[in-house]
């Protein structure tokens, strides 16, 4: 196992804490959709459903793109870094790394549970089966990508970034 796989999970799992947050962010929007009868519309739930990826994502990317920081909460907990050949990633670069990471595992699921909800799966639903063939190996790929070899996380491939320790004095507590 990678020497910052342990490290890079717990700090994921709290990260994780603050993304249920934004999910229940948008609990307003899910009881105007049910009092209005939107919820009915199977594209408009899979529409509202991608907000909490995408404002997770791009929260991500933000802290993980300013200089001196490169990290999310969770990472600053554990002292870990995201880092390039440059230093820390630039905005572009740390949104695709996220978004790799987050959002699109996270609205993968999310058209596999909204297609569950609408009957995907008895009606042999093309995009419910697909959603399902592709979330569930992208995830283990994920985490068996951390804990294995370098520890060079699928999303850090793609973006040309990996996470690397702090030094403890700049640790947040």
């Amino acid at each position: 196992m990678h020497e910052l796989a342990l490290r890079r999970g717990k700090a994921y799992v709290r990260d994780c804490v603050g993304y249920l947050g934004v999910a229940a962010a948008t609990t307003p929007i899910g009881l105007l959709a049910v009092t209005q009868g939107w919820s009915d519309r199977r594209g408009f739930v899979l529409a509202i459903s991608a907000l909490p990826p995408a404002l997770a994502t791009a929260v991500a990317a933000w802290r993980e793109s300013r200089s001196g920081q490169a990290s999310t909460p969770g990472k600053r907990w554990q002292g870990l870094v995201v880092r390039t050949s440059d230093g820390a990633p630039r905005l572009p670069r740390a949104l695709l790394r996220n978004a790799v990471k987050i959002g699109i595992p996270w609205q993968l699921g999310h058209v596999v549970a909204v297609g569950a909800v609408y009957g995907g799966f008895e009606q042999r639903d093309l995009l419910t089966y697909a959603a399902a063939t592709v979330v569930y190996p992208l995830i283990a790929a994920m985490v068996l990508a951390v804990l294995l070899g370098r520890g060079l996380a699928l999303h850090d491939r793609v973006a040309g970034t990996w996470v690397d320790t702090q030094p403890l004095l700049v640790r947040a507590r």
